[in-house]
């Protein structure tokens, strides 16, 4: 099936907002020379100045012990969590290549000094530390069966990532700061459970990682609410679009290989619920936050059509309140079943 068309009016007006972005959203990127980099936060593999390889290679392994002693007290649940985000992290490849897919604002060239491009490569440079911080981090602690992770990752980036209107630049800002505040909920939840169960290690990992989601997520609400203000009835369609397709997370075609009904993204996304990672409640609240910012409630001068979409919209925190509820009442009569994940050598971990 071919990308749905996106409406010339909506490429104009992105390309327009060039000089916009470089002045409200470059600037939330770190320069290179003072952000932090994987290598801050684990176990040093090198000499320091005038040790010798003996030294380095006790501290060294000093290091890593006190990493699995921290990681030895964190539950399977947390960890099939964190394995997840760090899967749906290393895809990054996946998420570039849709932002260079969105007409008006993808980097043409590779190198273009467009505001548009410079953020999407900016965007990408910060991300990509993280899936490579995570990994090192599960590597180390030794909790988990890596082989099996890196397979996950091999898969979910040969099966890829869908969206609604692939093409389209207001659909992708939109999903850009609903997925951006999804995932940094669902680190702060990580970073926080993590110090609970004593690993300050990966609590201060997941809270670092968790400040850059916050800041990519203001660069993308930020041009959103501008957007809103420029084309208020073109966005609130796009938004009820968006929202009525549901925003589908970039982890969802995970795959371990070997789970034959497809259904591994459907268990993580379960224990995510009941270890309080990312839960429907989250997502109720990431619905609230953007109507309230955006002042959806507050937009004139639409279509019937936007009219339509803005009513839609705006009735959808009280739905999925509700709905919240219904699951939550479901879910405390429903007995708990076991889960198996080949991340953690085939153990259970219980979901609702």
């Amino acid at each position: 099936m071919g990308c749905a068309p996106v409406p010339r009016e909506q490429v104009e007006i992105v390309q327009s907002l060039n000089g916009w972005v470089a002045e409200n959203m470059l600037p939330l990127l770190n320069p290179v020379e003072s952000s932090w980099q994987p290598h801050d936060f684990l176990p040093c593999s090198v000499a320091a100045p005038g040790a010798s390889e003996e030294e380095a290679l006790s501290a060294f392994t000093e290091g890593v012990a006190a990493l699995r002693m921290g990681a030895a007290g964190v539950p399977d649940e947390i960890l099939v969590c964190l394995v997840g985000n760090m899967v749906t992290e290393e895809a990054l490849p996946s998420y570039q290549s849709m932002g260079n897919r969105t007409e008006g604002t993808a980097d043409d060239t590779g190198a273009s000094s467009l505001p548009w491009a410079q953020w999407i490569r900016g965007w990408t440079a910060e991300e990509n530390r993280h899936g490579d911080l995570l990994n090192r981090y599960l590597y180390l602690s030794g909790r988990v069966d890596m082989r099996q992770v890196e397979t996950t990752v091999h898969h979910l980036l040969r099966n890829g990532m869908e969206m609604l209107v692939p093409k389209s630049p207001y659909h992708s800002v939109i999903y850009g700061a609903f997925q951006e505040r999804a995932t940094f909920v669902s680190h702060v939840h990580t970073a926080r459970l993590a110090g609970q169960h004593g690993d300050q290690a990966l609590a201060k990992i997941c809270g670092v990682i968790a400040a850059d989601e916050k800041r990519h997520e203001a660069g993308y609400t930020r041009v959103c609410a501008k957007l809103f203000e420029v084309d208020p009835d073109g966005m609130v369609r796009a938004l009820a679009h968006v929202m009525r397709g549901k925003v589908t997370m970039p982890g969802l075609l995970m795959s371990d290989g070997r789970d034959a009904d497809g259904s591994l993204f459907e268990r993580f996304s379960a224990v995510a619920q009941r270890a309080g990672v990312y839960t429907a409640r989250d997502y109720g609240d990431l619905v609230e936050h953007f109507v309230r910012r955006w002042r959806v409630a507050e937009l004139a001068g639409l279509s019937g059509e936007g009219r339509r979409a803005q009513e839609y919209v705006c009735g959808l925190p009280p739905k999925i309140r509700r709905m919240e509820e219904l699951a939550h009442q479901r879910a405390a009569r429903s007995e708990l079943r076991p889960a198996r994940f080949s991340w953690i050598f085939d153990r259970h971990v219980m979901v609702g």
